[in-house]
């Protein structure tokens, strides 16, 4: 016997006076004969019965894996992961016949606590509601302060008390200059859309049918663009099935119904979604600018990834998506007056933000109160898309492209930045102002202006040759603020209003700084501790965003990318580090004016899209909490909140990552050790 090339076993022809596998016939030897050995023929009948079994067996798995994954394909929602609570639903369908739960919340101490029901109780459950049998989650929007986040300036509950609710029973009436508004209606259906997110919640159906709601709405201003002045205060009441909101603006309105979300939840006691029926909020943002950025450049994030956060944001009462959209590694948005850009600059030709997709993205986005900045960084960082220039005839448009070993020339691979000295790469860059100014409507502009590495000019021939001193760092530095008057002057040619914004770097520090327009520039910090920069800028009159990377990156702490260590940030930021953070340290009282806000970085060199909203939440729902609230107290006043904020996520749609056990949701306060 022996192995066939199959693996299964054969008779072998064998002589009668030769018998083993290495024996071959000699070329021109007699033909060789069958040996008959009941030894073989046995074996040989176990191995056909084994390869029949085998066959049978093979058979059934792949009837089994194809009927899996049919019922994983029906019944499995893809990523983001199922919501909280709504896993048997997706299973089982809406018609199924579910038990009434067997438990109920009372507030105590300001925390709900798990109580049993009596048999009495579960009876009427499905029927009655009252203080003495709610589900978890009425009792945590009404219990102490509630479960709303980020929380609001003034949040008073005139009773604990909920009432039955229709999800598609909200009506709106509006007062104002702005009732019949394009912008308002996308915001009303945004908030619809939400509402009816919550439905899967509703395993079996609801029990009865909600009331309607009405919601009643002034809004004092026509004004629909959002801009660092845009008032988004707002004032909220209910009062049994009728909401009052006054706000100055649309923003304001629209934050509003944000918290209002936050006021309807699913009671599975009583079957029905119930609303707060009495509460009187006064709110508005402690911080202009609150906001996340995503680099795009390194690795390609998917438009309706992109739109998921902004929906996300949108709950969070977020207002800035900063997107990161070149560097050195590609140029994915698309440039018509220059299509060389891309056509040099996409990783491949579907990994583009096309101008129709990004005008989608920003009208989808001021629907969910965010405003899209978009950042084009120059001059370091810029490599792909600008390698072209010599083969057309213009010249060194990138300077060290690609250049190995990347360590001499640049912080990452691949190296690439721009030649300051070549007048037709201000012309190039007009044209790409020219693109994005009909592309957004933002009042801010991100020009990057990080990382500058002075070798790669020293070690290029057009630059070298127009210092005196190469040893001479201010020469470098002149050479580069020369860049960055010409580049702000061509944007500013187009639009004197705008705004510019850049990274912290060599040339916002003493005393190069002074040579930048403190009323149009503002710098983004991405250092707290390093010659106290906040400190530093407002001292010197400047605004500053606060990204500091000792506590705002994100990326922080997860993988290195060119050698094993966990990054050149790390540890990793967790939430409580973000949520204690202030944006303000050591900042004087008389320049707290000047501190416009915040924003969470992630930088994806280590991030696709597939892990990309898991990175983001809930650490940016601490935040949130920050950017918009600046609460007083630190983040054991939020674990809970911070919980239910995780699972609010997941149930919107997109994905998170958990804090907790779900258990610890059940028992408030039990899971958290505070070291006081």
């Amino acid at each position: 016997m022996e192995p066939s090339p199959r693996g299964e076993a054969v008779l072998t022809e064998t002589p009668a006076d030769q018998v083993g596998p290495e024996w071959t016939p000699a070329l021109g030897a007699a033909s060789p004969t069958l040996m008959y050995d009941r030894t073989s023929v046995e074996k040989t009948w176990k191995t056909r019965i084994m390869r029949r079994n085998f066959i049978i067996g093979a058979f059934i798995l792949v009837v089994v894996a194809a009927v899996s994954s049919v019922i994983t394909f029906t019944l499995v929602a893809p990523r983001p992961s199922l919501p909280v609570g709504c896993d048997a639903s997706m299973l089982l369908g809406t018609d199924v016949q579910v038990p009434v739960a067997a438990l109920k919340y009372m507030c105590t101490d300001n925390q709900c606590v798990q109580l049993n029901l009596t048999k009495d109780e579960r009876t009427k459950a499905s029927t009655t509601t009252g203080p003495g049998i709610i589900s978890l989650r009425v009792c945590e929007m009404t219990c102490g302060n509630g479960s709303m986040l980020p929380m609001p300036q003034s949040v008073a509950f005139s009773n604990p008390t909920t009432v039955p609710v229709d999800i598609e029973s909200f009506s709106h009436s509006i007062t104002g200059n702005i009732e019949n508004n394009d912008l308002v209606k996308a915001m009303q259906a945004a908030f619809a859309s939400a509402l009816a997110m919550r439905s899967h919640l509703a395993l079996g159906g609801t029990s009865t049918s909600g009331k309607s709601v009405k919601i009643v709405a002034t809004i004092q201003s026509p004004i629909t663009k959002l801009t660092l002045d845009t008032d988004e205060a707002y004032e909220m009441s209910i009062a049994d099935t009728t909401v009052t909101i006054r706000a100055a603006t649309v923003y304001g309105y629209r934050h509003a119904l944000a918290s209002l979300l936050q006021l309807v939840d699913w009671c599975d006691l009583t079957r029905t979604f119930r609303m707060v029926a009495a509460v009187s909020i006064k709110d508005k943002p402690a911080y202009k600018h609150r906001g996340i950025m995503v680099d795009v450049a390194r690795n390609f994030i998917p438009m309706p990834i992109i739109e998921r956060l902004v929906r996300t944001m949108g709950m969070h009462k977020l207002n800035v998506l900063h997107l990161h959209f070149t560097d050195s590694s590609s140029f994915p948005l698309e440039i018509r007056g220059e299509p060389r850009f891309n056509q040099y600059g996409l990783y491949q030709s579907n990994m583009v933000y096309t101008q129709a997709r990004v005008k989608d993205l920003v009208t989808f986005a001021k629907a969910h109160g965010v405003k899209v900045i978009p950042e084009i960084d120059a001059p370091a960082h810029a490599g792909a898309g600008w390698q072209w220039g010599p083969e057309f005839g213009l010249g060194e448009l990138t300077l060290c492209w690609a250049n190995t070993p990347w360590m001499a020339h640049c912080l990452e691979a691949p190296c690439g930045q721009l030649n300051p000295l070549n007048d037709n790469v201000f012309d190039l860059l007009d044209v790409v102002w020219k693109e994005i100014g009909a592309m957004f409507d933002s009042d801010v502009f991100h020009l990057g202006g990080d990382e500058v590495f002075f070798d790669c000019w020293i070690d290029s021939p057009v630059v070298a040759e127009k210092v005196l001193n190469k040893t001479n760092h201010a020469e470098y530095v002149a050479i580069w603020a020369g860049f960055q008057e010409r580049v702000q002057n061509k944007l500013w040619a187009r639009d004197p209003s705008k705004k510019i914004t850049l990274w912290s770097s060599d040339l916002t520090s003493a005393p190069y700084f002074s040579q930048l327009p403190t009323d149009k520039v503002t710098v983004q910090t991405w250092n707290m501790l390093w010659m106290n920069e906040p400190r530093l800028f407002t001292d010197a009159g400047y605004h500053y965003i606060a990204s500091f990377q000792e506590a705002h990156y994100l990326d922080c702490g997860l993988n290195g990318v060119a050698r094993k260590d966990n990054g050149w940030c790390a540890p990793y930021k967790t939430w409580q580090t973000i949520y204690d953070q202030p944006f303000n340290p050591n900042v004087t009282a008389e320049n707290n004016h000047l501190v416009l806000g915040g924003e969470l970085v992630l930088w994806t060199e280590v991030t696709g899209a597939s892990a990309l909203e898991d990175k983001i939440w809930p650490r940016a729902s601490a935040f949130a909490e920050r950017a918009w609230t600046n609460p007083s107290l630190n983040w054991s006043n939020a674990m809970d909140r911070m919980t239910i904020a995780a699972h609010r996520v997941v149930e919107s749609g997109s994905a998170a990552d958990m804090l907790q056990p779900l258990w610890c949701r059940q028992h408030p306060g039990e899971c958290t050790l505070l070291l006081k």
